[in-house]
């Protein structure tokens, strides 16, 4: 693997951890304040970042198997934290 190539996939990740982080806090955000337009706009937000990761994954050719792979492992990650910030004890 070259070097351009592994920054690509680092890159990758920090944007991966950068929605993570940012999903979480709009759950938090509409479980706490009860913000609805504050979540809307927050994922409107989201969901640009989101197709611009998935752009960036189609120009430098990112092999499917590996895209899959990482949606994989953010679901595992962001749907039980998720549920633990939006429904705390």
């Amino acid at each position: 693997m070259t070097e351009e190539k592994k920054m690509q996939y680092v890159h990758l990740t920090l944007c991966k951890v950068a929605m993570l982080l940012f999903g979480l806090n709009l759950v938090r955000t509409l479980s706490i304040h009860h913000d609805q337009l504050g979540f809307l706009v927050g994922f409107i937000g989201y969901s640009l970042v989101s197709i611009h990761v998935r752009s960036l994954e189609k120009k430098w050719e990112i092999p499917k198997k590996h895209v899959w792979i990482s949606l994989g492992i953010f679901a595992l990650i962001f749907l039980p934290l998720a549920y633990w910030l939006a429904f705390p004890r």
